[in-house]
């Protein structure tokens, strides 16, 4: 998974970044983990995503404000529960090449990353006039065999 910045996301202390070079050393992007949310409208396109061989998976928190968080769960776990996991699922939005990620807990936020390399994956809401230093919340999707 990379933003349409090209800047591959990958883990670093337990947290989820965005970037390209490390020490000058090129950073091999983390596998992401995704599966359908069977609880809510599929027609919404409903999933959830792990890091770690889905040992970890994104959350959007349960405060007022989303705040996007890895917690240790483990996404078949979710997959198959008894309930629905609003706050770890997103609704994949295609378009085109790139796809975008609302959260299901939060209509009107999304994943995110910034311009600025090696920073934190993050939540934004759309702003009305993006600006080059906007946050980007298109990302390439690729599936791994």
């Amino acid at each position: 998974m990379k933003d349409s910045a090209l800047k591959v996301l990958y883990l670093h202390n337990n947290q989820l970044l965005a970037g390209g070079l490390h020490a000058g050393k090129v950073i091999k992007g983390e596998e992401i983990s995704v599966v359908p949310s069977r609880w809510l409208d599929a027609s919404l396109s409903p999933v959830i995503l792990g890091v770690q061989g889905g040992s970890q998976c994104l959350s959007c928190g349960a405060g007022q404000e989303p705040t996007l968080t890895l917690e240790p769960v483990n996404i078949m776990e979710l997959y198959l529960g008894a309930k629905e996991s609003k706050s770890f699922t997103f609704y994949r939005r295609d378009m085109g090449l790139t796809s975008s990620f609302e959260s299901a807990a939060y209509p009107g936020w999304f994943l995110c990353t910034v311009p600025e390399a090696d920073q934190p994956v993050r939540l934004t809401q759309l702003p009305d006039n993006a600006g080059w230093n906007a946050p980007i919340t298109d990302f390439y999707f690729q599936q791994c065999d």
